[in-house]
């Protein structure tokens, strides 16, 4: 027995050993890359950025909310919801969550609840009288549970 916990004792310090030089140790040179990879390595790059470019702009011309109706909902864990209804044209709502605006299309239903979507995004943004909630679609799972306007409440 006092064998097998020298031996363990001594395989732990070795290990704790190792890894201390390996913190320490001079990082691995880096390979040769030739003119032919660089290209292709910028060309996935700029792409990328493009398409970061889009959507942004994408989320700019989203965020016009000028002479909506606001909605401000206050949920579990801190986390809030505005929701900015344009009178004129009642299909397609905003949607500010975290830093984020997104135009949401009105979905609907039979039960007469509100359901607001964004395919792209994911987001599901369901209303009933007593609460709200957002949801990805994607990931399925819940962003924002037990959600509720002022006048959600005050009615209790």
């Amino acid at each position: 027995m006092k064998k097998f916990l020298s031996v363990l004792m001594a395989a732990t310090i070795a290990l704790a050993v190792s890894s201390a030089m390996a913190e320490t140790a001079s990082p691995a040179p880096k390979k040769a890359v030739d003119k032919s990879e660089k290209k292709t390595a910028k060309k996935t790059t700029s792409k990328k950025s493009a398409k970061k470019v889009d959507d942004a702009s994408t989320d700019l011309a989203e965020a016009d909310v000028a002479g909506s109706i606001v909605t401000e909902y206050g949920c579990a864990e801190g986390h809030k919801i505005t929701v900015f209804r344009n009178p004129d044209d009642s299909a397609n709502v905003a949607l500010r969550w975290g830093n984020r605006i997104t135009r949401m299309k009105r979905i609907e239903t039979a039960s007469g609840a509100e359901r607001l979507e964004h395919e792209k995004r994911g987001l599901v943004f369901i209303g009933i009288p007593a609460k709200a909630m957002l949801l990805d679609a994607k990931r399925g799972r819940q962003l924002a549970n037990d959600c509720k306007s002022p006048e959600q409440l005050a009615q209790g």
